[in-house]
């Protein structure tokens, strides 16, 4: 068991409007704010690029330039940064954070002084399989149905043949199944279907089948990490406050401070305490906090993770913009669907694209999906050359939304005239042909929709699984999957044909003419596969796979190769008579 700590600061608690949640605001030693605060980063951690796991935190991961670049601003004391930490406070059995006030003076209702007493278990003497079980017990308090579950065998056994050579002999290792790589468990608790709420499954299962192989190893064990995972990641998950905006701030002051303490009075100081017989951890942690610079705190007294989420949200997007591509994958897969529906109607309010970013984070996570990790989410860890999230999230709005499916060049928008044709019931009351309302939203009245294209739009709707099944077919037709130098590679958009912007946009916009041109409604995912043959009937599946000779210098993503492509493609595909000639894709 872990030992117990308490600290308090003087402190100013304030509350902006009548509704509004409690700020407290006060200053503490970056030595001391580091013990008492995680900073939980959306990050990949785990073993190789196939076995990685996102957490579910929300920060980026630290930049160690920008660190140093603070340390060195730190070395001067008269450099003062005024914008404070804002944090928050949460829900977890492993401290308490409340603030004393004063007294009860009723004349300012809004503002109080008093004392906030931060109660923490020293969480650092915990082993690893401790600190895993509590981050497991709090994902399942998040998400309950999690208490219900068990990580999956496959999992188990591959976790313990990642470990074997280190732990030869404490470990029982099953023979290995044959066909045990080719298809997902269905004892996982995502094996059987995949949700877009699967990223905290995903990092609870993770976490859970380490629990249970440690506890398999029991006193064999007494590592901080395995197998990718460590006590300081795991740390983050369980102080009882989580900072929400400033951890480059914060870790640049705590770097500052230890290292002025390796350098003369300090060491010196530092070497006296140790010779009265001072414990040395103890002398090194009084020497820093007494060095440290005092950094001030904006305080949010809410424990709820949406809420956090939101607060970083607001900040990185109106203050300091971070990458979109970041910035959706933590929107989307930072909390259970029942948090991020608390707030997900002031995140777009807030100009978040919520329920588009929400669209391509399943997609780029779904292992059926054919853009399953070829999406960039803005992870350091990430290879380079991937999709742009700007450009799936395009790619998705044509299907999702019906707008915006336009051969580069012209003016009809192919997807919105196949909306209005048959996904609009206005239209078809209207003089329309009542029959030509596609029969896969027929039944949007007993889903409880307002229209049929409420239903087709929805995160959840018809949509979804249409573009999933076209792009399947799609790339299954015309591309390649397993050779990364082909030039129609399924993949590495800076070198395939078919894997960039221009040319998905082009497919996109020509199935949406070519639908309306046949006035072929959809009244079945299962009816996409076949109509994706009928639109490419006698096209050759070699047209992406030549090289196209592109001239030194010229970009894909131009209005002048736009225009060329979508021509050559639109004109072959009606009439594939002979495949265009490879010079021509030069315009």
């Amino acid at each position: 068991m872990a030992t117990s700590k308490s600290i308090s600061y003087r402190a100013l608690r304030i509350r902006q409007t009548d509704s509004g949640g409690w700020l407290v605001l006060f200053a503490a030693p970056s030595t001391e704010i580091i013990e008492w605060a995680g900073i939980p980063q959306k990050k990949e951690i785990g073993g190789g690029n196939n076995d990685r796991q996102e957490t579910t935190g929300f920060q980026r991961e630290e930049d160690k330039k920008r660190i140093n670049d603070l340390i060195d601003f730190y070395s001067n004391e008269s450099n003062v940064i005024q914008n404070p930490l804002l944090c928050a406070t949460r829900h977890t059995e492993q401290g308490i954070v409340e603030f004393q006030p004063d007294s009860l003076d009723e004349s300012i209702p809004f503002a109080e002084t008093g004392k906030l007493v931060i109660s923490s278990e020293t969480l650092e003497e915990l082993s690893l399989l401790e600190l895993l079980r509590r981050v497991k017990s709090d994902l399942e308090k998040r998400v309950p149905r999690l208490k219900h579950e068990t990580p999956s065998d496959k999992l188990v056994s591959d976790l313990k043949r990642r470990a074997s050579d280190t732990f030869q002999g404490y470990l029982d290792i099953e023979e290995e199944d044959s066909d045990s790589d080719s298809e997902m468990s269905d004892d996982s608790p995502t094996g059987v279907i995949f949700t877009d709420e699967s990223h905290i499954y995903d990092f609870w299962e993770e976490v859970a089948a380490r629990v249970q192989v440690l506890q398999e190893l029991s006193t064999s064990f007494d590592r901080d990490e395995f197998l990718g995972y460590s006590k300081d990641a795991m740390l983050s998950f369980l102080r009882p406050i989580v900072v929400v905006d400033g951890q480059h701030r914060l870790r640049g002051a705590v770097r500052s401070a230890k290292f002025r303490v390796s350098q003369p009075p300090y060491s010196n100081k530092l070497t006296d305490l140790v010779l009265s017989g001072e414990d040395p951890d103890t002398a090194q942690r009084k020497i820093e906090n007494e060095v440290a610079r005092r950094l001030p705190i904006s305080l949010l007294m809410t424990d709820d993770p949406a809420e956090h989420v939101f607060q970083f949200v607001v900040v990185n997007q109106k203050a300091t913009p971070i990458g979109k591509a970041l910035l959706g994958t933590i929107v989307s897969t930072s909390l259970s669907n029942e948090e991020l529906e608390r707030v997900s109607e002031r995140l777009e309010k807030s100009g978040i694209q919520l329920e588009n970013s929400r669209a391509v984070a399943y997609f780029t996570r779904n292992p059926h999906s054919p853009f399953y990790k070829k999406v960039e989410r803005g992870l350091t860890s990430e290879n380079s050359d991937l999709l742009k999230w700007s450009v799936l999230l395009s790619l998705v709005k044509i299907f999702q939304e019906l707008k915006g499916g336009r051969l580069y060049g012209e003016k009809i928008d192919w997807a919105d005239k196949w909306k209005r044709k048959f996904i609009l019931l206005s239209n078809n009351k209207n003089g329309g042909d009542s029959d030509s309302l596609c029969g896969i939203v027929d039944d949007w009245e007993r889903k409880g929709f307002k229209d049929p294209f409420a239903y087709w739009s929805h995160f959840e709707g018809p949509w979804r699984e249409v573009f999933n099944s076209f792009w399947c077919c799609v790339r299954d037709k015309l591309a390649d999957s397993s050779d990364e130098s082909a030039n129609n590679y399924w993949g590495l958009p800076t070198t395939s044909n078919i894997f960039n912007k221009v040319s998905l946009t082009i497919l996109s916009a020509d199935f949406f003419q070519y639908l309306c041109e046949r006035n072929q409604p959809i009244d079945s995912v299962n009816d996409v596969p076949q109509i994706v043959n009928d639109w490419l009937t006698d096209v050759n599946s070699s047209y992406f796979s030549r090289a196209w000779n592109l001239k030194r210098g010229i970009q894909k993503d131009t209005p002048a190769v736009q225009e060329k492509w979508a021509k050559l493609w639109s004109d072959y595909r009606k009439d594939p008579l002979q495949l265009p000639k490879v010079s021509s894709y030069n315009p």
